[in-house]
């Protein structure tokens, strides 16, 4: 299951008035929790469940909590601590050893559903949303813009999905597709060739297209790609590619991978009349030097995982590696692999 507000939202949209819904929010946390601060989950009165804010260990309690919201329209904060033997918490045999504040707000079209359509509209949109949620006793309410002067609101920043445009549309893709979007990300894909990128062959793909290697710029949604993976298995396409997308890279590029050796690589550059200091980021060119001693289900971990470093944490530092050494860089322009860490 997507565990991203974005994929949830998409999900509760076309059921909103399906019973009574509930937003749970963690609000503070001490110590040890499964999930921290900001950690959001829907669910209704039917049994449906859309996230988690605990491994499963609070969720059927808070179902009782929720009914007291239904029946009266108002928030209600509950903690657990699970450092005190007496706690609930501890009765249910969590056993984390921290501390969880979680905020409960019914959900209906009296409180404007909690301002929940124009958050999802917002991040269909590839926008960031700050949403304020009221804390204190009382009707459920919540808004979206600037930081509240209320003490009591709980205020954050909710972030569209990471979207990856992957220009290959081969077998080898495949997993990578399936992967990323299992993990919550956007996946589209493109190729130009007829038997490529097919709907069928990339189910868990949000777009397949068939636009030319040279002009993918003119894709929708192309600016908003965070990652771009490269891998036509075709010297020529794969040239076309990069030099479309160092001409115009997308506006939130922050990772690129052009798949293949390092030789490959070169002859990739001299066919597109590139050179290294001119790719808009440091091009992680060894995956295939990785995926071929082992074997293409482990593409996608690879390319996933370094997809994450860059584009959901914060980078603190950028290491290249050159042959089996590793030295911290600054620039990071060169015949290197680059990871963000």
């Amino acid at each position: 299951m997507k565990h991203h507000f974005y994929h949830l939202l998409e999900q509760w949209y076309h059921h909103k008035d399906d019973g009574q819904w509930l937003l749970a929010t963690i609000i503070e946390t001490h110590g040890s929790a499964y999930r921290k601060a900001g950690a959001m989950m829907l669910f209704n009165d039917t049994g449906a469940q859309l996230g988690v804010v605990s491994g499963g260990c609070l969720e059927s309690d808070l179902y009782h909590h929720a009914q007291k919201c239904w029946m009266t329209g108002h928030a209600r904060t509950v903690t657990y601590d699970m450092r005190e033997e007496g706690d609930v918490a501890w009765r249910l045999g969590i056993g984390c050893g921290g501390e969880v504040t979680l905020l409960l707000q019914p959900v209906d079209a009296q409180n404007d559903y909690l301002c929940l359509n124009e958050v999802r509209a917002r991040l269909l949109q590839n926008q960031s949303v700050h949403y304020c949620q009221s804390t204190q006793a009382g009707p459920a309410t919540a808004h979206i813009g600037q930081d509240s002067t209320c003490v009591d609101d709980f205020c954050h920043t909710l972030t569209p999905p990471p979207t990856l445009l992957l220009l290959g549309g081969g077998v080898d893709a495949v997993p990578v597709c399936d992967l990323a979007s299992r993990i919550g990300w956007r996946v589209l894909v493109n190729d130009e060739r007829a038997r490529y990128a097919r709907p069928a062959e990339f189910a868990s793909a949000s777009q397949c297209t068939k636009q030319a290697a040279d002009n993918i710029a003119a894709l929708p949604h192309y600016q908003q790609a965070d990652a771009v993976i490269i891998m036509h298995h075709q010297v020529e396409l794969d040239a076309r590619s990069l030099k479309a997308v160092t001409g115009e890279p997308p506006a939130n590029l922050q990772y690129l991978a052009l798949l293949g050796p390092q030789h490959r690589t070169k002859r990739v550059l001299e066919q597109a009349n590139l050179c290294w200091n001119e790719l808009p980021l440091p091009c992680s060119h060894r995956l295939a030097l990785i995926s071929a001693v082992s074997c293409p289900n482990l593409l996608p971990c690879l390319c996933c995982r370094r997809c994450m470093l860059l584009c959901i944490k914060n980078p603190i530092k950028l290491i290249v590696c050159r042959g089996t050494h590793a030295q911290h860089s600054d620039s990071g322009r060169g015949p290197f692999t680059a990871i963000r860490q």
